[in-house]
């Protein structure tokens, strides 16, 4: 199984929309699982939509996340069924398909 890299861009707008709470909160729930590491990114250009969270190779990308919304996230890439509403983490699925795909290249390019 290929690692999941979970991806939290750390901006000054992303930061100001409580980023680094949400990357801390990350790295809690992951914990020492080997199958998924967050790490910090630059920007993902999606400023007004942050925090943004990006899990590669899955081109999955979440935008306003909150730490609220952690547990859900981390339940999900585990292969279980988030809590709540099933179709819950499908409303942080906002960002133009246009952006992604531009993204989605650059780590395919392994610009990370």
């Amino acid at each position: 199984m290929e690692k999941k890299l979970i991806f939290v861009c750390q901006n000054v707008d992303c930061r100001v929309r409580q980023a680094a709470e949400v990357m801390e909160k990350l790295q809690q729930e992951a914990g020492p699982d080997e199958r998924m590491e967050v790490r910090s990114y630059m920007c993902f250009g999606a400023c007004h939509e942050g925090p943004n969270v990006v899990v590669y190779p899955d081109k999955v990308w979440y935008a306003g996340v909150k730490p609220e919304d952690v547990a859900e996230i981390i339940a999900s890439l585990r292969g279980g069924q988030p809590p709540g509403h099933p179709s819950t983490l499908e409303r942080l699925d906002t960002i133009d398909p246009g952006l992604k795909a531009m993204i989605f290249q650059l780590l395919d390019a392994g610009l990370y």
